[in-house]
């Protein structure tokens, strides 16, 4: 499966239990998780989506760190399924 269509599936299964999220792009921020996810319980966590043979570069592994250090969940996620059970475990 496609990076694009483990993403696109993870934010519809967000939308349809009522949880925001957005495409996370930062201008001259290369490597940032491709996602953020709001919760009304005010939690917060980024995903970055790969597949199954997808590897994290160098940069993207060092801004996962960084948000880490602030105190913030970074999930890489390799399937819709991995995806929704993160989800899910925050409802």
């Amino acid at each position: 499966m496609r990076e694009s269509a483990i993403e696109k599936a993870i934010c519809q299964h967000a939308r349809d239990v009522g949880i925001l999220q957005f495409k996370f792009t930062s201008p001259n921020k290369s490597g940032v998780a491709d996602r953020i996810f709001l919760f009304p319980n005010r939690q917060v966590i980024f995903m970055e989506m790969k597949t199954l043979k997808g590897k994290l570069s160098r940069l993207q592994e060092n801004h996962i760190r960084l948000i880490q250090k602030y105190g913030h969940c970074v999930y890489v996620v390799d399937s819709v399924k991995q995806g929704k059970e993160i989800i899910n475990s925050y409802l």
